[in-house]
């Protein structure tokens, strides 16, 4: 943070001489609860210990330059339910930008939003449900923000409720004899058409000089993490630059920041704090800190945060497999073909691991089942667990040949696979598993084989 501490001085001199100018953090996607990146159960805690650091330097920062106003533009949390210590960790930062005067607004995000209900009362009428309660809540009761409650369904509706227009109340703020008005909006897992586009914002904000919209949901053409949940619904750029309510729209769900301009709307997308995938390995995570007037932004500045680095190894079977290997040294010999594959991607793993790394390996091409149990994938996660932050393996873009992988197409040539064939890894799974069953010594574990290869089909298609 030593590196933002000029920008810092100088947009503390400009808010002191800007005139009805309101400064604002920005933040999304923080994530915190996270620990996909490993199974050990210390790089899972480090992940947490990562994501509530680099939220930390956002309410530091937010502390710091005495700003306005703290937005979250959703996915606070990873989870609906999250632990105690990140709720802790949480409420702590938001009484510190209580106490300085801050005020805070959040909108709920697709991981941290329930969808479903999750009890339901007993009354003369019958039964009910209630919706389940975002973990936020607590914080809005405490007076510790102002929580934007989704206003969508996942439930199928009819097309005339499709149609209807959705009234939503702004938040209207005095700040230093300017009036803000602040809108949230965001979407469930489920939910279909544009949400913008069904929107009708009550006339109290016609008051407010400054028209802000807090959003967490798809946006045309912007780029989306594979990891997110798969939703059906999305913010057109027509809808955004259409609509006359909002001057400004700081948005989540997008991990890459941007500012846009569509129409006469400055769209500001705060990005990610930290890495959870590698779905913008070019982008560096953060948060913005926004300076904002009735005649448009005065500055936007993305302030990045101490983050993990990404690499990516991409390795083509033919690398492992050549079609005519040179002569194998003695030591070469000693080992198999797949002892000889593992050791070749442990030897180019070997400079891009550190503390500090998230690494991808990437497999891609064709290569035969017998080709790929020969790779010890075991020791190369392993390797990984030992060498640096976390490691993944990403097998999406191989394809799978038959076994017989070398027939002769003209006399005295060897080497070219056959080609008639391609099996996807949910398919090489049921063959395995099916080989394992029809060997199985007796009808209990032949039974206890068949439920294992349904639950690993399930999983699979999930997914």
């Amino acid at each position: 943070m030593e590196q933002n501490s000029d920008l810092m001085e100088s947009k503390s001199d400009q808010q002191e001489q800007a005139s009805g100018v309101i400064t604002i953090v920005l933040t999304a996607d923080n994530h915190l609860g996270y620990a996909a990146l490993s199974q050990h159960p210390r790089k899972r805690e480090q992940c947490r210990r990562r994501l509530r650091h680099a939220f930390q330097q956002a309410t530091d920062f937010a502390i710091g330059q005495g700003v306005d106003l703290f937005v979250q533009a959703g996915d606070l949390f990873d989870t609906t339910s999250p632990d105690e210590q990140d709720r802790s960790f949480v409420a702590e930062r938001l009484a510190q930008l209580r106490d300085r005067g801050i005020k805070a607004f959040a909108v709920g995000g697709i991981h941290d939003t329930p969808a479903e209900t999750h009890s339901s009362i007993d009354s003369s009428e019958g039964e009910f449900a209630l919706p389940a309660p975002a973990p936020h809540i607590s914080y809005a009761r405490l007076g510790a923000l102002h929580y934007f409650a989704p206003i969508g369904t996942s439930k199928p509706q009819t097309s005339e409720q499709a149609q209807d227009k959705q009234l939503i109340e702004p938040v209207i703020v005095d700040v230093r004899g300017t009036l803000v008005g602040i809108c949230g909006l965001s979407v469930l897992a489920g939910q279909e058409g544009d949400p913008l586009e069904r929107l009708r914002v009550q006339s109290d904000i016609q008051r407010a000089a400054l028209s802000l919209l807090v959003l967490h949901a798809p946006i045309e053409g912007l780029t989306t993490s594979a990891s997110l949940l798969d939703i059906q619904t999305r913010v057109s750029r027509d809808a955004i630059a259409d609509q006359s309510t909002f001057r400004y729209i700081l948005a989540g769900y997008h991990h890459a920041y941007q500012h846009l301009a569509i129409g006469r709307c400055d769209l500001i997308v705060a990005g990610a704090t930290q890495h959870i995938d590698f779905s913008d390995p070019d982008d560096e995570p953060g948060f913005v800190f926004i300076g904002l007037a009735a005649d448009g932004v005065r500055w936007c500045e993305h302030i990045v945060v101490d983050a993990l680095q990404l690499r990516r190894l991409v390795i083509h079977t033919t690398e492992l497999w050549p079609a005519s290997p040179p002569s194998p040294s003695p030591s070469q010999m000693e080992r198999g073909p797949g002892d000889e594959a593992t050791a070749n991607i442990l030897e180019r793993l070997h400079p891009l691991c550190t503390d500090e790394a998230m690494v991808q390996l990437q497999l891609q091409g064709e290569l035969t089942r017998s080709q790929f149990h020969q790779l010890d994938l075991n020791r190369i996660r392993q390797y990984g667990e030992e060498h640096c932050f976390a490691l993944t393996v990403d097998d999406s873009a191989l394809s799978f040949l038959p076994e017989q992988e070398f027939i002769s197409s003209t006399p005295g040539q060897v080497g070219l696979p056959w080609r008639d064939e391609r099996l996807s890894p949910r398919e090489e799974l049921i063959a395995i598993a099916d080989e394992w069953i029809a060997a199985a010594p007796d009808e209990q574990e032949q039974k206890a084989l068949q439920a294992t290869k349904e639950e690993l089909v399930s999983a699979l298609r999930n997914l």
